[in-house]
């Protein structure tokens, strides 16, 4: 999350908790534009982003091996291209700065560029990304031309006192370079060594891991990959998840608890701060957070009503019909047509020969829309034999592999930045009978990468593509498609038949992007409802294309049953009480209570725009008209939490529920939840139980500072609810409950 507006520090301790929050090993800094972040959904087979560290802009959707080539050997690699066609590659327009000090924040970073270039606007030089890795004295800086490079290298070697190199705050003078001259950077390649300590060719080590990566999975191998606990009874499953909230959240919890408690001591004999509090006697306890039993899944198989695939290749076997074709293995496409030797790029020609006079087959490569299983160059992989997906999104992916085999316009492929269609993101309500399909695609022009022949520009097709899909996908009810269970699955008593399910709406989205579009980018409406409806509980909710919503529907009822029940024990006065909702996305949690009686009023805060235009139709179509009872507010809530809370009035019982993304609550939005003492129940709802629910409950519950000040909480319900069957992953609802002002006194004494 952005940690922009968050005070700096005051203590040692402090100043670890933020680094916390961090990238252990670098820090990338975007200075010209605010990041956003990015949700992340829970289920593995949703999980198909591979983030590159090295540059904010070059996190990429992964996707299947470049249309370029459609035959290749098992030890062939995918295609690669000259470098003078990535023109949207930085390399030449960065710079690296050594004898840059250590632990830097990225504040710090802006500061210290900012006094660079101080008085020199003359220069033109403008920075649009800084990457500092906190242990080591080197700064990446990418600027904005090539053009900046040099006039930036001079002003840093040359730009101190006398003509002097530019000097850090303890005096040691800085020296810069091209990072693509940098030989000592830490970030360059590092040479391989065998075991014999023999240094190896890096485009060997990548060939190998390309042939690797050209293995045909197997169905059991996909279900391994996207559902690793499939081959489990549901019970020992159950017990698998039971066994990693206690060692990896609970415990984890209470690990950094007594860290922080560890830092305060220090600092207290040091003479930082006053005398550290003792240990808290229920973080010492054996058992010092009670985790309760799992409780299972209405659904076990089929259960989801998202789905999303990724457009790429799908890779078969295919018997050796001709001599040429054995010619063809030693060579690759160089992205222009030309055919150049793998042992350019350190893959022998002869080892590619072998292994298919062996194997006596090719890869064949299908354009086809699946999952990652192997990740980006291991293609895509049909939905058919996983046991989470419903049929009609098998169905759904029949229709769409059949129009992607007869498209004139490629897939996209993420390493090259060319082709066009990127990601199918599926929707169903088996309730109301009713999918949404929103199709993402680079523009028809070209990705980022187009090469400047004007090859990779479908401009003159795209239009009658996208309609000719949209007729494939209206045309009937979504059909019946063939499916490869393992042995012994039995099919589950659905809610309502699947049989004639239709589509009811469409979505086209343009993203240029190297990633994902944010929730907030623009859809274009192409047909149908502009929505789609959801119902849930007692209440109906509608979902606009980029709101979150629950991926588990059935789940989704026990587990806002539990926030509910969470609520109701603490909320004497229902009516007078007003529940606070962070990262309420389309208002389900709050609009939930306010049905249930257990609260009277609602504020919700959600960054995403159209998950707050979907809770304000949502609050009326449930019965909710008055702004006196519900208000949605459309902004993070680290800005705008902090004044809500001070605008209600005193006298108003108040209760929190928060629902984070996989990224965890802001720094701000925990200080505001524990210096706001009214707040005597926190519930927090959590799809990252192992990672970002453990940073915050122990900055929760740990003794107050000056950055987390307040009366502290504590853990006292802990309850995981499995929301995906076969995977490993699991929700989990946390109830904290504030430390009494007597338990607070008897080790902080009396303010």
């Amino acid at each position: 999350m952005n940690m922009e507006g968050e005070q700096p520090p005051h203590s040692a301790s402090e100043a670890k908790e933020e680094e916390a929050n961090k990238q252990s090993s670098e820090t990338t800094t975007t200075m010209m534009e605010e990041e956003k972040p990015a949700e992340a959904p829970a289920d593995s087979a949703n999980n198909q982003t591979t983030p590159d560290t090295d540059t904010a802009l070059s996190q990429s959707t992964a996707t299947a091996p470049p249309p370029s080539t459609t035959t290749a050997t098992t030890a062939a690699a995918t295609t690669t291209d000259n470098n003078s066609d990535r023109h949207w590659d930085q390399t030449n327009q960065k710079v690296v700065v050594r004898n840059v000090l250590k632990f830097l924040r990225a504040k710090e970073v802006t500061k210290l560029t900012t006094e660079w270039l101080k008085g020199k606007e003359h220069l033109n030089i403008k920075i649009i990304k800084t990457k500092k890795p906190p242990k080591d004295n080197w700064l990446k800086i990418t600027l904005e031309d090539e053009s900046m490079v040099d006039p930036f290298i001079q002003l840093i070697n040359t730009g101190g006192v006398d003509g002097k190199p530019i000097t850090n705050a303890r005096g040691g003078s800085l020296f810069a370079k091209r990072a693509s001259e940098d030989q000592n950077n830490d970030d360059n390649r590092r040479k391989r060594k065998d075991r014999d300590g023999n240094d190896v060719n890096d485009n060997e080590q990548h060939a190998k891991k390309r042939a690797a990566a050209m293995k045909i999975l197997t169905t059991d191998e996909v279900r391994d990959a996207i559902t690793p606990l499939w081959k489990l009874p549901y019970e020992e499953q159950l017990q698998v998840k039971s066994r990693e909230m206690i060692h990896k959240c609970a415990m984890k919890i209470i690990k950094e608890i007594k860290g922080k408690f560890r830092l305060l001591e220090q600092e207290a004999r040091r003479g930082q701060r006053g005398k550290c509090s003792k240990i808290y006697e229920w973080v010492g306890e054996r058992r010092a957070i009670e985790m309760e039993d799992v409780v299972a899944s209405p659904r076990l198989f089929e259960y989801r009503n998202k789905c999303e695939f990724t457009c790429g290749y799908r890779h078969s076997k295919a018997e050796k019909k001709e001599e040429e074709e054995v010619m063809k293995l030693g060579s690759k496409d160089n992205g222009d047509g030309d055919m150049k030797s793998v042992e350019d790029d350190g893959a022998p020609a002869d080892a590619a020969k072998e292994d298919v006079a062996e194997e006596g087959k090719t890869i064949q490569k299908t354009p086809a829309a699946g999952f990652l299983a192997q990740g980006w160059s291991g293609g895509v992989y049909l939905p058919h034999c996983l046991q989470n997906m419903p049929d009609w999104s098998c169905g759904l992916a029949d229709i769409f592999n059949e129009f992607l085999a007869t498209s004139s316009i490629p897939p996209y492929d993420s390493k090259v930045h060319r082709g066009i269609w990127r990601t199918i993101t599926l929707r169903c309500s088996m309730r109301t009978r009713e999918i949404m399909v929103i199709v993402v695609h680079a523009p028809a022009g070209g990705g980022v990468g187009k090469r400047d022949c004007g090859t990779d520009d479908y401009s003159t097709v795209f239009e009658s593509e996208k309609q000719r899909l949209v007729d494939m996908l209206t045309k009937d009810a979504i059909p019946t498609p063939s499916r490869d269970f393992p042995e012994g699955h039995q099919k589950e008593e659905e809610e309502t038949s699947g049989d004639g399910l239709k589509v009811t709406s469409i979505f086209f989205q343009e993203y240029v992007g190297l990633s994902n579009p944010p929730p907030e980018h623009p859809v274009q409406h192409i047909y149908g409802k502009t929505c789609l409806e959801e119902r849930l509980g007692k209440c109906t909710f509608q979902i606009s294309p980029g709101a979150f919503f629950q991926t588990n529907t059935q789940g989704a009822e026990v587990l806002y049953d539990i926030v509910v029940n969470r609520i109701k024990e603490v909320t004497t006065n229902p009516q007078d009480t007003l529940l606070v909702d962070v990262c309420c996305g389309t208002g389900t949690i709050g609009l939930t209570c306010l049905k249930e009686g257990v609260v009277g009023k609602l504020v919700g805060v959600d960054i995403s725009e159209p998950a707050i235009a979907d809770a304000v139709l949502n609050a009326t179509k449930n019965g909710y008209t008055d702004s006196a009872t519900t208000r949605f507010v459309a902004s993070p809530a680290e800005k705008v939490l902090p004044d809500e809370m001070k605008n209600i009035p005193k006298t108003c019982p108040v209760v929190a529920v928060v629902d984070p993304a996989r990224d965890g609550l802001h720094g701000i939005v925990i200080r505001t939840l524990r210096s706001n003492e009214r707040i005597q129940r926190l519930v927090y709802v959590s799809c990252n139980p192992t990672g970002t629910l453990a940073r915050d409950a122990a900055m929760l519950c740990s003794p107050p500072t000056k950055k987390y000040p307040g009366r502290p909480f504590k853990p006292t319900i802990s309850q995981p609810v499995d929301m995906f069957p076969s995977t490993k992953h699991c929700e989990m609802v946390m109830t904290f409950d504030r430390m009494s002002v007597e338990e607070y006194e008897q080790y902080h004494g009396k303010e």
